[in-house]
């Protein structure tokens, strides 16, 4: 399909941002102006509280700019990569980006220089709207070296980055699958597919064919991977941190308690129904020995229909009534206004991101193709719009993006509320059964997977730390293990799943896995509170996604009633699993025969 085939009502309308390209290269220089003006501010912003605020005024003023241009050249490059004006404004926008970053070097070395005094400036009333995100400048003082050193450390990164370059660059060429008599083009994109089909025979070659790559080149994927842990635990001992952990945990003000915990709970506590489920699947499936590889295979065989645009908007607004007419109406102008690009054609970024800024609309990139998945996806990115809006309507520039430690609550939250929708309206019990599966699926993936990759990863963080040498065999022998504890005695560990480690880019981002397991043990619940009709969640919940980015991430889900560092919010959701897989192992059970 061609873009210019596609209805207009069904693409996003980027001209409420700039109407045309005059309009983009006027901002452009409103912001260079904007940047003059603040190199001018550099000796004398701190003199006083005026000339702080207006500072800061400035800089906030930049921000925007740079935020919507960047918008409008992003968006418009990943539906139309090959138009040359786009991309030209996109280039615009980044180099700019480069520069205002390198000349505005100076802020956060005198910000700590004078600490003494910005605190007093910050108790101001005028200088309210900065305060929360000023404090945080301030907290870095223990961390923040003298401007010689913070300029060598910055111009390390060009170098310091190259096992994740070399990572991103490495391209396998895999050998076919064989599949009915016929060779079948095996990638990443089909690998689950071959992962699923019923021919035992297929999903061992698959999984054999993919993974034998990565064992010819383990070396380099060992480098690439141990070198990713070294330069953490270099940075982290160069800005006076205690380890890796706690670097990759201070901009969020994260105790590591709380990453301890969400480890103890998946990892020790609630195990035990993780290897249930496994073993569950076991039975269904009726197998003697089930391997790691055979755990895609679907339990239910069932056929979702298909969905229009229309029909799955029908079902959202019905789903997210219970948040009340306010968050109905956000998602009436999302269709309204045309904040979604819907259809998949050529040249169009794949998968689905929800983007935006204050200054303007949040849009959503689709690849709409109509099934249950399209409807998920598009429920999910709604919610991440839905955030946003709220947020920036809520709360002033500068406190109005929310961090990623919290950013998969709302998304995750409608994408749950979905499932429970579709299974309350399930006219059949096999239909009910997918659904109830869909979930667990879900759930697994999050709140049992996820701390695995954490704990593999600290581990791996330790041996840098400690200046222990990496070799692949004590890489890939340590994630064998860490796969056969987790998953349990009734699966079947294969001699290619030590390398499978190598296959993962999540390793490369330092302690990130461990906030999709948050993300979905909040969402889950405040879920299971919101289906209990608890209003005081519901009240708590719309007041998180106003609150944007006005307080540390702990302290608003703290405010949305969801406590991170107690152990309530884990048991909530780990027995909301626990209810859903005993729903799901009767019905399937019940029904396993005509399945």
């Amino acid at each position: 399909m061609e873009r210019k085939s596609i209805a207009i009502e069904d693409t996003w309308d980027l001209s409420r941002i700039y109407a045309n390209k005059q309009e983009f290269y006027t901002d452009l220089e409103k912001a260079k102006d904007l940047l003059s003006s603040l190199l001018q501010q550099k000796d004398s912003f701190l003199e006083n509280d005026d000339q702080f605020l207006k500072f800061h005024q400035d800089e906030t003023m930049l921000s925007r700019y740079i935020q919507k241009l960047h918008c409008f050249a992003h968006l418009h490059c990943d539906v139309e990569p090959n138009n040359q004006e786009y991309q030209t404004m996109y280039a615009a926008i980044l180099s700019f980006y480069d520069q205002v970053t390198s000349s505005l070097d100076f802020y956060t070395v005198m910000m700590i220089e004078n600490s003494d005094k910005v605190a007093q400036y910050l108790e101001d009333e005028k200088l309210e709207d900065y305060r929360y995100s000023l404090q945080e400048v301030l907290r870095q003082k223990k961390h923040v070296l003298s401007q010689e050193l913070e300029t060598i450390v910055s111009k390390t990164s060009s170098i310091s980055d190259i096992s994740s370059q070399v990572f991103d660059a490495l391209r396998l060429d895999y050998d076919p699958v064989h599949v009915d008599g016929k060779e079948k083009v095996l990638n990443s994109a089909t690998l689950t597919e071959f992962l699923k089909n019923k021919d035992p025979k297929v999903r061992k070659e698959a999984y054999h064919n993919f993974f034998k790559e990565y064992k010819k080149f383990e070396n380099v994927y060992a480098a690439t991977l141990s070198g990713v842990m070294k330069k953490d635990a270099f940075y982290a001992d160069v800005k006076n941190f205690e380890g890796p952990l706690e670097a990759s945990l201070f901009d969020d003000n994260v105790p590591t308690s709380l990453f301890f915990k969400i480890l103890e709970k998946a990892n020790v506590q609630y195990r035990p129904l993780f290897h249930r489920y496994n073993a569950l699947k076991k039975k269904i499936l009726n197998l003697d020995t089930m391997y790691n590889y055979d755990l895609n295979i679907p339990l239910v065989q069932y056929q979702t229909k298909k969905y229009t645009i229309d029909e799955c908007f029908d079902i959202i607004l019905d789903v997210v009534q219970i948040f009340g007419e306010d968050y109905v109406n956000i998602i009436k102008k999302a269709r309204e206004e045309r904040w979604i690009d819907y259809y998949p054609h050529a040249g169009k970024r794949i998968g689905a991101y929800s983007s935006g800024c204050y200054d303007t609309n949040p849009y959503i990139l689709m690849n709409f193709i109509g099934d249950y998945n399209s409807l998920s996806t598009m429920i999910h990115e709604l919610g991440h719009s839905a955030h946003s809006y709220l947020s920036c309507h809520h709360q002033s520039p500068v406190n109005c993006d929310y961090r990623i430690f919290v950013a998969e609550v709302a998304s995750t939250v409608n994408e749950t509320l979905l499932i429970n929708y579709m299974l309350d309206h399930a006219s059949s019990e096999k239909e009910k059964a997918y659904f109830l599966y869909e979930l667990l699926e879900n759930c697994v993936g999050l709140i049992f997977r996820q701390p695995m990759y954490a704990d593999f990863e600290h581990i791996l963080h330790t041996w840098a730390k400690e200046g222990k040498p990496m070799s692949s065999q004590m890489i890939t022998d340590l994630y064998y293990t860490k796969n056969a504890e987790y998953y349990g005695p009734e699966i079947t560990m294969d001699e290619y799943v030590g390398y499978s480690c190598y296959y993962i880019p999540h390793f490369y981002y330092n302690y990130y896995v461990y906030k999709y397991t948050l993300g979905m043990t909040v969402a889950l619940a405040i879920v299971s509170r919101l289906l209990n009709g608890d209003e005081k969640q519901k009240e708590a919940y719309l007041n998180f996604l106003k609150s944007g980015g006005s307080k540390d991430p702990v302290d608003l889900l703290k405010d949305a009633l969801v406590n991170p560092l107690e152990d309530q919010l884990y048991d909530d959701a780990f027995h909301y699993f626990e209810t859903i897989l005993n729903e799901f192992e009767k019905i399937i059970l019940d029904m396993s025969s005509t399945l």
